[in-house]
């Protein structure tokens, strides 16, 4: 039983340490660059700063996208053609 619990407290610190762990700063971002229709790589000059997964929402290359805080994480917000939209993956680069 001991087990078990301690495998459960194991799995929800790697679940949760990487949802925290895969945040970015966004400020100074420049430009952004479509991967496809739902995942972006965002630009501060010609360096990539992060990966964005956005599912629910399609973007295109004439998507006008604003980020809502300088500082996200998955499942924070972002507006995309004036829609609200969950980003549900970071990767930083």
């Amino acid at each position: 039983m001991v087990r078990f619990w301690v495998a459960l407290c194991v799995v929800l610190i790697a679940v949760c340490g990487r949802s925290v762990a895969d945040c970015a700063n966004v400020s100074g971002v420049t430009g952004w660059r479509s991967i496809d229709s739902h995942t972006i790589v965002v630009y501060r000059g010609t360096q990539p700063i992060a990966l964005l997964k956005i599912p629910w929402c399609f973007i295109f290359t004439t998507s006008q996208i604003r980020f809502l805080k300088t500082f996200i994480c998955p499942w924070d917000k972002i507006l995309i053609d004036g829609k609200v939209c969950d980003i549900t993956e970071i990767n930083n680069l």
